[in-house]
């Protein structure tokens, strides 16, 4: 096993992902691997994410090669695996197809599984514009009373539109959709964020 550490190159952009679900700062390899991030930072079913884990060496050509998967992801049931973010064309390439089951093969030995995911499951809208959202109001700020009242009145409700919440607290719209807005990134109420992009007709609940 061992640890690598990227670094700034002529050659390869980095991008900064700051996850709050984590209490860091996770540097990352392209723009698809930073899409990524926003899926696993708010999936209810990850507890855990790495990017850039400890990698493992694998046998090809009769060598030891090294790898490091792009991200290890920890689920609810504690159950591991490790993830390689790919764009979909690349992933026909001979030296990919020819690596990537031996890289799976010793995963598995390593009681991990390796998952291949393209963008073709990562940037799928409305989610991930609505993702990238959230994620602009979340942050270890602490919550104001108007977050705390709006969600005692989501709570009392039940599923209800931020139009008719921002109606019933005479609070301006704009200010419930910002607060809304940070308490779904903390994940203290829920919305539909699959099928339509979020705005003040959204409907929310409790989690």
């Amino acid at each position: 096993m061992y640890r690598r550490h990227l670094k700034h190159s002529r050659v390869k952009n980095l991008f900064k992902f700051v996850s709050a679900k984590m209490h860091t700062v996770f540097t990352v390899e392209s723009s698809l691997e930073f899409d990524a991030c926003f899926h696993l930072e708010y999936s209810p079913l990850v507890k855990h994410f790495e990017a850039q884990p400890e990698g493992f060496y694998y046998q090809c050509d009769g060598r030891l090669c090294p790898y490091t998967p792009d991200f290890r992801v920890v689920d609810q049931d504690g159950f591991a695996s490790f993830l390689e973010v790919k764009p979909a064309e690349k992933v026909a390439d001979q030296d990919f197809l020819l690596r990537f089951p031996l890289k799976q093969q010793r995963a598995l030995e390593l009681s991990s599984p390796l998952k291949l995911v393209t963008e073709k499951q990562i940037r799928i809208n409305p989610i991930l514009g609505n993702l990238k959202l959230l994620h602009r109001y979340s942050g270890f700020q602490s919550f104001t009373p108007l977050h705390m009242q709006l969600l005692k009145l989501v709570e009392d409700l039940g599923h209800v539109s931020l139009s008719t919440v921002s109606g019933t607290m005479s609070v301006p719209p704009e200010e419930v959709f910002a607060s809304a807005l940070s308490l779904l990134a903390s994940g203290l109420i829920d919305s539909d964020l699959t099928s339509r992009e979020i705005d003040l007709s959204s409907v929310v609940w409790v989690r």
